[in-house]
């Protein structure tokens, strides 16, 4: 794209990443050691995945608007592409460099009915600025040696049964490592931040799976070797994601050689001799049978280099991303700013003893390998920001493709928003086409005196409601006040409905005359529907528009897409969600700007504070302040798991942490007591005792290890979008809880009382034996920081008071002794609405105290300077 507007945004980005970088340098400069400390390294993760964000937006923004025709396999997309992009006379021609327009679905399009194609194919007008290389003209993107790597874990973890697999032992998974440490370096042309990209995409869709959990350290260790080692270096790596099975681990080699080989383009090209015949075609998906094979028909492959790698069909149509099919001519005026992408179908996943799926069957690698790659693309240009607007194509059946439901709940919230709140005033670019209309004017032996409107209730509950909205939201809250009514009825008149309709010569001519006060009946039915009237535009218009002889609906879909067909939706995209990541990353580094004002400092948090308490009501109304409490502490085990891989290693524990956090209204509810309604809380508590000295201690360490592993596992949990939206918070509120659990770990040495507790138990043991023990004293500590913030322990003059309709209270005051029952109520008490008021309280006071908390820190001019010019780059706009 050449427009100003896209470039402005592109650069936009850039300045966001580059300061991101900036940090991210800053973070981890000497000079700030004290200030960042043990938050060091999930601050370093952080800052790069913004960095990476804002990269991948900086290509989205250059990359033309598109609208993807996205669903279930065989759920009746093929038409519906069909009849968009074909011009309205003649048939849609396909033009490559040197060669005449060729019919798309008589020569290119896979023959049969069946779902066709394993990869994206895009419908466009654009030529590019460069023509292919001569005897090469099909133009293909390609899967990044990283896509490979995703897709084999995708295939690993949703097609593979986990009961059935085994996790490594993590002595081995150690020895594993180090042997890989042990090999001569050569540069791969892969970074960390390859690997973080890739750690980062496993924990969102395979997070809690016993693989990622039985890693342990395997990610900090990824990143470091992955830059230097060879190529059967890194499929040993990464065979670690995908059980080690070996079908999987030769595709991955064979794959990444030939990305490697051709100079790892984003781009390549094809003779069209890839294309046509259409039998063993690259676009058809029976291609890929052959995809264990060595042999076989070959193509060749070309980068814009000149790098040329022949390859197996299989393996070449295994190792495309997406097909461009240039039209000879515009079909409709919205291609001028669009492309079409027709997506492959999305197919359900198999869970199979995988050891005994690649004995026993035949096409075994071809069967998971073409789930996982189907799954991943989507993924992919979701992530990319490539899809601005989506047609979801339902057919009327059981849905057996599970995962679908939450693919589209995640577009949805890339581009929308991912809240009712903020999708309000946005047009709306999620399209539901419920496919197959012509079905529910066949009246089957059951249907007799039941209501007209039955079958078209029962289709909306199906193919929407229960469907999607079982796990999500957005059907019936698509904004605050309304629910989703962006859907529309579809037939593919190709299909005779002879059930209604007379043809003559194959084209519709009008309804049978018997059947016309059918028609109307169900007509009437529908509209009277409260389900129509919710959820589609003008439930009237769409039964006519479907009922539409040769059309189908088509007509008044394009009708409806026409207006949001335009660039400067895509870029508006694109800018909300730059302003999302430069949010995140000012909110992740404004604590450590030193600035003297305390009243300021206390009113900013005072406020959030609000939020995060209105947010907590919901919670509380939920019954899952319990699932908020167990997924901010950190399991014991898991820690275990993550020290003894740290002990395995020498030097790893110094590398995974070195130093504590930084320093850093109110609603009476007459239910649940509000902090802040009594006058402010006495200043911030003084620093405990400093401990023992020497940075250098083992005990110290481990304990820098364990609360960096914590923090690490804290800083997900705004981005955990399910959790979100189970507690009633936001992403904001989750940060605010984040932040102050972090800067209080710092405030109060949590550290050093870590050590402190270690000390006497490794006075006795052997520290490489021990892994468990200290896991369990340094997870009681941590544990009992976010139960209660160490209050407990702490005097009645520093324990926060709770005013309710019954007097005050002190907030985690020890229950009395008794001796009797003379103080049972015949009303039980609400152990856990107290508990809960008391955790709110206590909070309020960690909040306040952070913000006054400016004792031992020694503000360094230059660093602060430094540090508020990246701040004032990522500042956010004024909220409108």
């Amino acid at each position: 794209m050449t427009d100003p507007s896209s470039q402005h945004l592109a650069r936009r980005c850039q300045d966001v990443a580059q300061n991101a970088r900036i940090a991210e340098a800053w973070v981890n400069d000497d000079k700030n050691a004290d200030l960042v400390a043990r938050e060091r390294e999930s601050l370093t993760r952080m800052l790069r995945k913004g960095a990476l964000r804002a990269e991948r937006l900086a290509k989205a923004a250059q990359r033309p608007m598109c609208v993807g025709v996205f669903g279930p396999s065989q759920a009746g997309k093929s038409y519906l592409v069909e009849v968009l992009a074909r011009p309205a006379e003649g048939p849609l021609k396909a033009r490559f460099d040197g060669l005449d327009p060729v019919d798309f679905l008589s020569e290119i399009n896979p023959i049969g009915e069946k779902e066709s194609t394993g990869l994206v194919t895009r419908f466009t007008i654009r030529r590019p600025a460069v023509p292919t290389p001569p005897g090469f003209p099909v133009r293909l993107r390609l899967l990044t040696e990283m896509d490979v790597v995703k897709i084999l874990a995708n295939s690993y973890f949703f097609d593979g049964d986990q009961t059935k697999e085994s996790v490594p032992d993590p002595g081995r998974l150690s020895s594993a490592l180090s042997a890989l440490a042990r090999r001569a370096p050569v540069p791969s042309g892969l970074t960390e931040d390859d690997v973080l990209d890739l750690e980062e995409y496993c924990q969102k869709h395979f997070g809690g799976a016993r693989l990622l959990d039985a890693l342990g350290r395997f990610w900090e260790d990824a990143r470091r070797l992955v830059p230097q080692l060879d190529l059967a270096g890194r499929a040993e790596l990464f065979s670690m994601l995908w059980g080690g099975h070996a079908p999987f681990t030769r595709i991955y080699t064979a794959l990444a050689d030939a990305i490697v080989k051709l100079g790892r383009p984003d781009e390549a090209f094809a003779p069209i001799a890839a294309l046509i015949p259409r039998t063993g075609s690259i676009l058809d998906v029976a291609t890929l049978a052959g995809l264990a094979d060595e042999g076989g028909d070959a193509v060749d492959l070309r980068s814009a280099s000149g790098a040329q790698v022949r390859l197996p069909r299989a393996r070449a149509a295994a190792l495309t991303a997406e097909l461009q099919i240039e039209m000879n001519e515009r079909p409709r005026p919205f291609f001028d700013d669009t492309d079409l992408l027709d997506f492959p179908g999305a197919r359900s996943r198999q869970k199979v003893h995988l050891e005994v799926f690649f004995e026993e069957k035949e096409d075994a690698l071809k069967e998971t390998f073409l789930r996982g790659k189907i799954a991943y693309l989507f993924d992919r240009y979701v992530a990319e920001q490539e899809l601005t607007s989506m047609l979801l194509c339902i057919r009327p059946s059981v849905m057996e493709v599970v995962t679908l439901p939450d693919l589209v709940n995640d577009w949805i919230g890339s581009t929308h928003g991912r809240t009712p709140e903020a999708r309000r005033g946005g047009p709306t670019l999620l399209f539901l086409v419920l496919t197959w209309f012509d079905t529910h004017f066949v009246d089957k032996a059951g249907d007799t005196g039941t209501e007209p409107g039955l079958r078209f209730r029962n289709r909306i509950e199906a193919s929407l409601l229960s469907y999607f909205g079982k796990a999500h939201s957005w059907p019936r809250r698509w904004t605050p006040d309304a629910p989703f009514r962006n859907t529309f009825w579809f037939r593919n008149p190709n299909y005779p409905a002879e059930a209604i309709i007379r043809y003559e010569d194959r084209r519709e001519v009008a309804f049978l005359d018997e059947k016309t006060e059918r028609i109307a009946a169900l007509r009437e039915g529908f509209i009277g529907l409260p389900e129509a009237a919710e959820h589609f535009a003008s439930p009237a218009r769409a039964f006519d528009e479907a009922l539409k002889l040769n059309d189908g609906g088509v007509g008044y879909i394009v009708e409806n897409l026409v207006p949001i067909c335009h660039p400067q939706l895509k870029l508006n995209q694109i800018s909300g969600r730059l302003d999302e990541v430069a949010r995140d990353l000012h909110d992740l580094l404004r604590r450590f700007y030193q600035d003297t004002d305390i009243a300021q400092r206390l009113e900013a948090k005072r406020i959030a504070a609000d939020h995060l308490f209105d947010c907590l009501d919901v919670t509380l109304d939920r019954g899952t302040f319990g699932s908020l409490l167990r997924t901010l502490v950190i399991d014991p085990i898991d820690l275990a798991d993550f020290l003894f891989n740290s002990l395995q290693g020498a030097g790893r524990i110094a590398a995974a942490a070195t130093g504590g956090a930084s320093d850093d209204v109110v609603k009476s509810v007459p239910a649940r007591p509000r902090p802040g309604t009594r006058p402010a809380p006495a200043p911030g508590t003084p620093r405990p005792p400093s401990g023992p000295r020497g940075e250098d201690e083992r005990e110290l360490r481990l304990a820098n290890a364990a609360i960096s592993r914590w923090m690490v596992q804290l800083r997900r949990v705004p981005e955990n979008d399910a959790f979100l939206e189970m507690t009633g918070l936001d992403a904001e509120a989750a940060k605010t809880i984040v932040n102050e659990l972090m800067s209080l770990a710092q405030r109060s040495a949590l550290n050093k009382r870590i050590a402190e507790d270690l000390r006497t138990l490794l006075a006795f043991d052997k520290i490489e034996q021990s892994s468990d023990k200290v896991a369990v004293i340094a997870a009681t500590l941590i544990n009992d920081l976010v139960g209660d913030f160490g209050l407990s322990r702490q005097p009645s003059s520093e324990r926060p008071v709770v005013v309710t309709h019954d007097g005050e209270r002190e907030a985690f005051a020890a229950p009395p002794v008794v001796f009797d029952a003379s103080g049972l109520t015949e009303t039980p008490r609400n152990f856990a609405e107290t508990y809960a008021v008391d955790w709110q309280h206590g909070f309020y006071k960690v909040l306040e105290d952070n913000a006054k908390d400016v004792a031992g820190i020694t503000i360094d001019l230059e660093q602060n300077a430094k540090l508020k010019d990246v701040l004032d780059v990522l500042r956010p706009a004024p909220q409108a």
